[in-house]
Order: structure tokens, then sequence, then C-alpha cells
């Protein structure tokens, strides 16, 4: 229904124009209407909407007239279907189609093959908008990772990481590409330079993180020799191959569980027992009740191709530990009670093992962490490794062995990195790697890998400081040759001014390097956020030189969980009822959704997100007020000092 409002009419039937001095004019504009056969004058009130910023991505812009826009409309689904990785079928179902109508009765349906056109304009335009901003980096790293779908179709995902024009860590997916077989080295490295030509980027590439794989490495060495071949090779090639610290932390544990596998099946079993009917629950809830165990804290059950799952439930059985030792007496079914000494070797790997967990959630993290903040916590992880391989325990030692192996076997290649990369946090500079190396190396070698890593950091900026350098020298020559003066006494000026720079001066002054290193480290607070990428945004007028090298250090990342993340995109994209889906379209969707995903302000939830949320892994414990005095005589097949003990503690709680 229209607002309007009639114009006064005088006594001949001409309208009278009143004065719209009022503000709220401002809400009419000015239409004729046909009434009873005549054109009428009327003032049409305009609905009005909150305007945003041309090219922004929420839901909630509409035309610059505040009325509905059906095109618009479109646009907005096209990008919630791609972000939520909904079906296209999804704008015919019956009640999407009723609450559309009910908002806005001028909104037409939309078939299926008409939102995915809508979509496939939709990641076009942001394509271009991508393209426009990876042309003004200057360098990107990569992470990669492949994937086999239901159709055992193979996929490489590419994933570019950045740093801005406003110093902000920045990453989006640039392919999703199938790979045909066989899957060899040559296969993966022309689906790696495919994507970087088609994007235009094959120039500014600094680090590629790929898996462990022989084929990758193939890849890598074939990359590389490319890029050194053209002189676009990045921090002297040195880290232009990252291994994914993240992967390597889960082989290592996986190393680690192996030592346990028997009282890992054991746990695993009991707690699937329990779990299959709510009596034993029940019972087992009493049991803890009567041994004075904090009930509160659930059992759990992991997916055995998640080992932090199994650290969960590995970590839980030991808090009720006593418990499942009761249960066992008194459950003539139950067949997994583990012996004294399992339970003690369980409890040992779960101690190793929480350390790696603190790491792998630093690398998993929902916020992108920089490169500087991996250094002690790696340490950590290494620390404890290296404890128990020389540890004078048996079985610690034979836990440690092959973990000990495995992590060397990677740790010298991210080691001088991730030592870099905390000596450019101001707030650690050269304090975090004599902490860090004179806690893990012993005395006689601390002096020389300190050494060793500050030379690789000098090495690394004489070549940035060289290439500052060059580019200012070219500067100026442009400067001076478009501003050069006809006049005679101009050109006289010149060469005096260039026959002055001619002249070899002794350069005492101090490099950037050493000013940096020398400066007292800045001051923080523990609990306290430090944005590292905003310091250095900050000092880069000061430091220009090490601001540069810095941001490229910081925004190489050292997991390829971002590529991993693509593919539960994937997995719904290539469902069974869309497997015939191709090639194009299928990157097309995957990378259509990370970039609406990235570009959004808002926190975007997935359907793979929303069911693992739902996904309950833990089982609640049952208690009942009765428990002590049912199962009293459960007590008498415990030792009898351990019964005298917990029934005292029992009856203090009550």
């Amino acid at each position: 229904m229209r607002d309007t409002i009639d114009e006064n009419l005088d006594n001949d039937g001409n309208g009278i124009k009143r004065k719209t001095k009022s503000g709220g004019w401002a809400r009419f504009i000015n239409v004729e209407l046909k009434e009873q056969g005549k054109m009428v004058k009327k003032a049409e009130g305009i609905r009005r909407y909150k305007q945003f910023s041309s090219g922004s991505n929420n839901a909630s812009e509409f035309n610059s007239n505040g009325g509905f826009e059906q095109m618009k409309c479109r646009e907005i689904i096209a990008k919630m279907i791609l972000a939520h990785e909904l079906p296209f079928s999804f704008v015919e179902y019956h009640w999407f189609n009723e609450f559309m109508k009910y908002n806005n009765p001028r909104y037409h349906e939309v078939s299926r093959e008409t939102i995915i056109k809508d979509c496939i304009r939709v990641v076009e335009a942001e394509r271009e908008k991508m393209k426009k901003v990876l042309q003004n980096v200057d360098m990107i790293s990569l992470t990669s990772d492949c994937w086999t779908s239901n159709q055992t179709v193979r996929y490489m995902c590419l994933t570019a990481h950045f740093i801005d024009s406003d110093w902000k860590m920045q990453k989006c997916v640039i392919g999703f590409v199938e790979l045909a077989p066989p899957y060899s080295g040559e296969v993966i490295l022309d689906g790696i330079l495919e994507c970087l030509i088609k994007w235009g980027i094959q120039d500014k590439i600094g680090t590629i993180n790929l898996n462990n794989a022989s084929d990758d490495e193939r890849a890598i060495a074939i990359l590389k020799n490319s890029f050194e071949g053209k002189r676009k090779l990045h921090f002297e090639g040195m880290f232009f191959h990252v291994r994914c610290c993240a992967r390597i932390l889960n082989l290592v544990a996986q190393d680690g569980l192996g030592t346990i596998d028997c009282c890992l099946v054991k746990i695993r079993e009991g707690v699937k027992y329990l779990r299959k009917q709510s009596d034993r629950l029940l019972k087992f809830g009493e049991m803890a009740r009567i041994l004075c165990i904090e009930t509160s804290q659930s059992l759990f059950i992991d997916v055995q191709t998640r080992w932090r799952t199994t650290h969960r439930m590995l970590e839980s059985a030991i808090h009720y530990k006593l418990a499942f030792k009761g249960y066992a007496l008194r459950d003539s079914n139950f067949e997994w009670s583990l012996t004294d000494d399992e339970w003690a070797c369980a409890e040992k790997v779960c101690k190793v093992l929480k350390v790696f967990l603190d790491a792998t959630h630093l690398f998993s993290g929902t916020s992108y962490p920089t490169t500087n903040l991996f250094l002690t916590d790696i340490f950590k992880a290494k620390k404890v490794i290296t404890n128990g391989y020389i540890s004078d325990d048996i079985f610690l030692k034979k836990m440690s062995v092959p973990m000990y192996d495995k992590f060397e076997k990677y740790w010298g290649e991210t080691e001088v990195l991730m030592s870099i990369a905390s000596i450019l946090d101001p707030r650690f500079k050269k304090v975090s790697i004599h902490w860090t190396f004179g806690r893990l190396y012993p005395d006689n070698e601390l002096s020389d890998r300190v050494e060793y890593v500050i030379n690789k950091l000098k090495s690394l900026y004489e070549k940035y400081s060289n290439a500052f350098q060059v580019a200012r020298a070219a500067n100026s020559n442009s400067t001076s040759t478009s501003l050069e003066a006809t006049s005679v006494f101009a050109r006289q000026e010149d060469d005096f001014h260039a026959f002055l720079k001619s002249r070899p001066v002794k350069n005492t002054q101090k490099t950037e390097l050493e000013v940096y290193l020398e400066e007292p480290n800045y001051t923080y607070f523990r609990n306290m956020e430090f944005d590292v990428l905003k310091w250095w945004s900050q000092s880069s007028s000061k430091y220009p030189v090490l601001s540069t090298m810095a941001r490229d250090i910081f925004c190489i990342p050292l997991t390829t969980v971002d590529s991993e993340s693509s593919f539960s995109a994937g997995g719904h994209i290539l469902d069974d009822y869309r497997s015939s889906l191709s090639k194009d379209m299928v990157e097309l969707f995957v990378c259509g959704g990370d970039w609406i995903r990235s570009a959004s302000n808002t926190t975007i939830q997935t359907l793979e997100q929303s069911a693992k949320e739902e996904e309950n892994l833990e089982i609640q414990i049952p208690t009942s007020d009765a428990a002590f005095h049912r199962h009293e005589s459960i007590l008498e097949r415990i030792s009898n000092d351990e019964k005298k003990f917990k029934i005292k503690m029992w009856k203090e709680a009550q």
C-alpha cells in the first residue's frame, strides 16, 4: 500500500502547493496517479533502508532508492549458496519461496538453472577483485594439499597467503585443480604452474608448503629450479619448500600412541561397552561416586583417524582409572580392564602428547598465527621428546626413539625460519633463540647454533638491502630524467651533483638490522594482545628495508590447514548427486565460496562445520545419591588400605 498525501485545492480545483520546509517531506516524492479517470498529483512516501558502500558483501544492501530489486536479491542468494555450501535446488524449496514472498511480495521465484548462472556471475566478479588485490602484492606464499573424492577423482587445492597494503594477513583459495592419473610429480607441477599463470603470479611465489610425499618433493625440485633460472627465487631458496608442521606433529604423535595400541583398544572397547546401556553407565557413575572421583568430567570416545580425540579419550579414562578397576570387579562381562603397568604407560604417553596438543592448537586455530609465534611452542614439543630419548625409563626411551628420529628429520629445515621470525618480533629479538637453544642444545653447541641463525638473518637482510638500493636508484634516475632542466645552469648543477655522488664515501652508519637488534625489546605484558604486523607497519618509515623483509617472513604459513579446510566444500559440491559437475564448475564453486566467506565481516558457518559441532563424542556420567549404600560390598574386594582411604574421603565429602 502506498503512503500518499493529497494536495490542497483552491476554489477552482487547482492544486495549491504548500511550503515543504519540514524535514519529513524528504521522505516523499511527487507522483501522478489516475483516480476516477483523472490524473491526480500526490506525494508518495519512500521506504528507506540502511545504505552500504558499493562492493559490500553485506546481505542487507539494496538499491540506492531504497526499494526492492530482484537482481540484487538474486545476487545475495547466490552468495549465500556459495558461502554456506547449500544445494542449488535450495531456491526451489517451497518454504524458502514462501518466506521470501512473505518478506516482499515482489520477489519472483528463481530456478536452479538460473541460480547457477548467478553463482557463476558472482564468482567471476569476485575473481576480478582478487586479481586486482594480488597484482599489488610483492610476495605470495602457497599451501597445497591433495584429496580424493568419493568418485575416486584426485584434486589439488592451492591457497595463496599474503599481507595486504594495510598490513593484514590474507589468504584465498586460487585453485581447486583436478589431477589426471598417474599422480606423478610432473602432474602436480603442471597443475601448480597452470594455476599460477592463470592468476599472473608466477613470479611472486616465495614459499610453498606441500606434503612430504616423494611426488611432491619432485614437483618442488623442478619448480625451484625453474624459479632459480628466472632469478625469481626469494630468500635465496632457503625457505622455498616449507613443511607442514601440523602434519609433522601428527605423525610424531601417532608414533607415540602406537606404543600403547593394546591399552587404547581396551579403553575404546570398554567405553563402547559402557555406552551401549544406560544402566551400565549409571553403575559406573555410582562406582566413581563411591571412590570420590569427580563425575562432572565426561568419558570420551575417539575417532581413530584423529589423534587429538584419542588423546582426549585417554585423558578422560585416566581420570576414571579406579572406577574402571572397580566396575570390572562387579561386571563379569567387562573384559577390557587394564593392568597397573598398562595404566602407568598410558599416563606417560598422555603427558607427552599434551605438549603436542597445545602446539597443534596454535597451528589449527581459527585466528591466523604468524610465523613468529611458533618457536617456543615447537621447542616444548622437541624438549619433551629429547627428555624421553635420554631417559632411563625403558618405556619412555622406547616410545621416544621413533618420535625423536621423525622430529629431527624435519626440525632443521624449519628451525632457521622460526628463529628468524622470532627475532623479527620486537618483543623477543635475540633473547628468544638464546633462551630456546640454551634449553635444547649443550653449551658447546649453543654459540655456533645462535651464530648460524644470525648469519642467515644478515645474509637475507643484505639481499633485501641491495634490492632496495637498486629500486631506489632506478626511481631516482627516472625522476631525474623527467625533471631534467633545459637551461645551461641547470645542466651544470646536475653535473656537479653527479660528481659529488660519484665520490667514494666511507659508510660509518649502522644498518637497519643492527639498529633494530641494539634497541631495547618492546615492553609488553603477558596477557596483552600484540599485533606484530601493526608494529612493523608503524615502524616501516624507520625500517624500510627490514619491514619489507619482516612482511615476507611473517606471511609464510607453517601448516596446510587452510588448504585442507577447502576439501569440506569439495565434499559437499561433489556428493553423489552432483558428481557430473565439470572440473571448471567444481573449481569455480570451491574458490568462490572461499572468497565470499573471507570477504564477509561476520563468521559464516558451513554445513560441515555445523555437523562437526553437533557431533557429540562425550559421554555424560550419571550418578545416584544412594550409590554408597547400594555398592558398599564392592569395596571389600579392593585392597584394604585403598578402601579405608576412599571411605574416609567419601565421608568427608558428605
